[in-house]
């Protein structure tokens, strides 16, 4: 047998093992929500969660319990859902609100992407209003990004990008007012994100259809005192801790801390919990997520 057969067939072993180790236990999803591609913490209702389909929804969040309590369907009026990626924590003038990102472009044609900011309904109501619209261009011309986070320090948005390697991190200002209506702002380029280890042989023998992508970021979000963060991506998540007077383009050049997920397919969405103890994923083909708690 060459080494190349060797190597092979050592990953497909060893493919086999990893298929078959345990996973955390999935939290299953109104039936709704079959596309699982957003999720976040809510500062209104602390043990719930807000979480959105893929491209190919209305423009509706769904309330999800940390114990996949269903809280609902939440409809978004005056917003459109084009390709929603992302949903974020934020907080807007002292009340507790969303942040939405209509960030997907797959081939990289759109001129420009939206962000919505709504209203946190909490557990009350069927609707969540809209409080501002901010459409956003990339300064390098369009890429495609599924991460999204607010830093709860500076009220910063990050938009972190997918199909390049290293992926790059971008920053908007959180507007002071409500923006001019259809108004576009360019994005600051503000660095790579390092360090997302890249696809191995037994990766690709594990998942032939992801396995490449493995290392593509899916989410992204920031822990709620600001000091760490959590890339997402279809294999793991990998958090990167900063100092309180550090910049993200510092930590992010940093080699970060890796947290072993359930190996799903299409694993889409990560969000911290309010109190910043547990990781939450979760997965577009599954339907599901888990949470997983973080070392102090």
């Amino acid at each position: 047998m060459s080494a190349r057969a060797t190597l092979l067939a050592l990953a497909l072993l060893l493919a086999g093992c990893a298929s078959s180790r345990a996973a955390a236990p999935m939290v299953s999803l109104h039936p709704a929500l079959d596309e699982l591609s957003g999720l976040t913490h809510s500062l209104a209702t602390p043990d719930w969660l807000w979480a959105h389909n893929d491209s190919g929804d209305g423009a509706r969040l769904f309330r999800v319990g940390l114990d996949g309590r269903d809280g609902g369907v939440v409809a978004v009026p005056d917003a459109i859902a084009i390709d929603w990626e992302a949903i974020a924590t934020l907080s807007w003038q002292g009340q507790p609100a969303l942040l939405i990102g209509d960030i997907g472009d797959n081939r990289a044609q759109r001129p420009a992407i939206t962000l919505y900011a709504v209203q946190d309904p909490g557990l009350k109501g069927d609707r969540a209003p809209l409080l501002w619209q901010l459409n956003v261009r990339y300064p390098q011309g369009p890429r495609d990004a599924e991460g999204l986070a607010v830093d709860p320090i500076t009220g910063d948005i990050l938009i972190l990008s997918k199909r390049e390697r290293p992926p790059q991190l971008y920053r908007v200002p959180l507007p002071a007012s409500v923006p001019v209506p259809g108004a576009v702002v360019t994005a600051e380029r503000l660095g790579p994100v390092q360090h997302l280890p890249p696809a191995t042989a037994l990766d690709l023998a594990d998942d032939p259809l992801f396995g490449l992508l493995r290392d593509w970021p899916t989410a992204l979000d920031i822990a709620p005192d600001g000091l760490s963060a959590i890339v997402t991506t279809y294999k793991d998540a990998y958090r990167y801790r900063r100092a309180s007077d550090e910049e993200w383009a510092q930590a992010f050049a940093r080699a970060p801390e890796r947290i072993d997920l359930p190996q799903w397919k299409q694993t889409e969405a990560g969000a911290f919990t309010a109190d910043g103890q547990q990781f939450c994923a979760g997965s577009e083909r599954h339907a599901g997520f888990a949470c997983l708690p973080l070392t102090p």
